[in-house]
């Protein structure tokens, strides 16, 4: 991870770099009577526009092939292919982009591989293997170091004619977990994923007398005054309302939360901080501080209508209409819908993220960039795509513009502005030295062992642990000890 901080320093640097302009004088002869004079005047204005016209046509000429040029991947297919494991963030990309990008309508599809994240890690390799058409992919943090130190997977960004200083609008966590081992820009993502506490209004006004966000968050503004809570709706609901919505949820926040990488040198670190975490999942199960739904299940989105939840920990991407939100009110319509309210909770944290890496075999190359450049660089459509979808997207400067502006309401929250909450919590996000190219793998076997271990399969945390490392050592290149 040393190389990512050199990158980010990288960044940070050309990002600073200056740009120096020069100006030319112009000289005149004088004429021996006024008529001459204007004469004179005359034709050397109409030449000097006449040249001037010439000129910046020749520099304009010139700057099409430059920037031509410095796109080194061909234009010669005739679809931009974009693959994912999700419609929900590539369609509304797409209807996006053709929209403010009328020449390309028709032009861009979406392209589904895998029915999850996880699942889309080999399911990308499997459909590459096939040799199908693909210009553009979306990376999950989980895993996108695997792919950006493949070269056979991941062209550079330069490939597209980007450079570092392109980026250097974007949260720098970003453009860090987007930089290869070798200090190449593999990755541009769109977004930043700061999370909070979604909580219904109408519980937290039943049982905690809370009646605004700020009020909520005094009942959940750290660990132990959160654990408090839980105790207490739990016991005036008579034990019919959990704080949070599923272990899952619990799991993401914590796990963004320690210090250390899950691995080193390419070995497994198991330390105090994963015993906290099983301890703390274990008591919320046993004292009914959490429902006993699955994360992603269906019964994920029906503890959201029936008052067997308080509230869910979610992020950006859980707060637009047809996400995690939309379906736990039951969609437009639905008993909870505008019911929910949101506050930054008991810690600062990111779920995820997803970044745009380019193939070495794109045939789109100057339409991949336009792309790119639409979601990641170009700061007028990024707020737009802000507002359009109610995607927190990769700039610290366009959130805060759209949060002093007050132009974002989002009616799955009554109206609140959810960016005015997580455009404080994004300041807080680091990453750096988190993330190894076997989370994906790392993170589903500590999660379904703590799963097991809460439910009482395991009869230790030991044993508990013994299980993980049993499972953790069929990861390939990864040392269990």
């Amino acid at each position: 991870m040393n190389k990512l901080k050199k990158s980010l320093a990288l960044v940070a640097t050309l990002a600073i770099a200056s740009t120096a302009f020069y100006a030319c004088g112009t000289t005149s002869t004088p004429a021996e009577t006024q008529e001459s004079q204007e004469s004179v005047t005359e034709e050397s204005t109409e030449e000097s526009e006449t040249e001037e016209s010439e000129t910046e046509a020749s520099e304009t000429e010139e700057s099409k092939e430059e920037a031509v040029a410095d796109i080194a991947l061909p234009e010669t297919g005739d679809k931009l292919s974009i693959l994912c494991w999700t419609p929900d963030d590539v369609t509304k990309m797409i209807e996006h982009f053709e929209k403010a990008n009328p020449d390309y309508a028709g032009k861009c599809e979406y392209v589904n591989v895998g029915s999850n994240g996880g699942e889309a890690r080999e399911g990308y390799a499997n459909y590459f293997a096939g040799g199908e058409d693909v210009d553009l992919f979306v990376l999950e943090a989980d895993w996108i170091l695997e792919y950006i130190n493949n070269d056979e997977y991941t062209a550079p960004l330069s490939d597209l004619g980007f450079s570092a200083s392109d980026f250097s609008g974007n949260y720098a966590y970003t453009v860090a977990i987007g930089t290869n081992n070798d200090g190449v820009l593999k990755g541009a993502s769109w977004q930043a994923t700061p999370g909070g506490y979604v909580y219904r209004t109408d519980l937290a006004e039943k049982y905690l007398g809370a009646k605004t966000p700020e009020e909520m968050q005094e009942f959940v503004k750290d660990w132990a005054t959160f654990e408090e809570t839980a105790a207490k709706v739990k016991k005036d609901s008579e034990g019919k309302t959990a704080l949070v919505d599923t272990l899952g949820g619990l799991w993401q926040v914590w796990q963004y939360n320690r210090s250390t990488g899950w691995a080193k040198d390419d070995a497994l670190i198991v330390d105090d901080y994963c015993k906290e975490y099983a301890e703390t999942a274990k008591k919320y199960w046993t004292e009914g501080y959490v429902t006993k739904e699955d994360q992603w299940q269906d019964g994920w989105y029906a503890i959201g209508q029936d008052d067997s939840t308080l509230g869910y920990f979610f992020c950006t991407w859980c707060l637009g209409e047809g996400s995690m939100l939309s379906n736990a009110e039951g969609g437009e319509g639905g008993s909870t819908y505008g019911k929910y309210a949101i506050t930054a909770g008991p810690s600062d944290w990111a779920w995820g993220g997803s970044w745009l890496a380019v193939s070495p075999n794109c045939d789109n190359g100057q339409m991949a960039h336009d792309f790119v450049k639409h979601f990641t660089v170009d700061e007028a459509t990024m707020e737009d795509y802000a507002l359009f979808k109610g995607e927190f997207v990769n700039n610290p400067t366009v959130m805060e513009k759209i949060v002093n502006d007050k132009s974002n309401s989002n009616k799955l929250l009554g109206g609140q502005d959810q960016f005015s909450v997580l455009f404080e919590s994004a300041k807080g996000i680091n990453m750096d030295g988190k993330i190894t190219q076997y989370d994906a793998q790392i993170k589903a076997a500590f999660n379904d062992a703590v799963t097991k271990y809460a439910k009482g399969d395991y009869a230790s945390y030991d044993d508990m642990i013994a299980a993980f490392k049993k499972e953790a050592a069929k990861i390939e290149g990864l040392t269990v000890e």
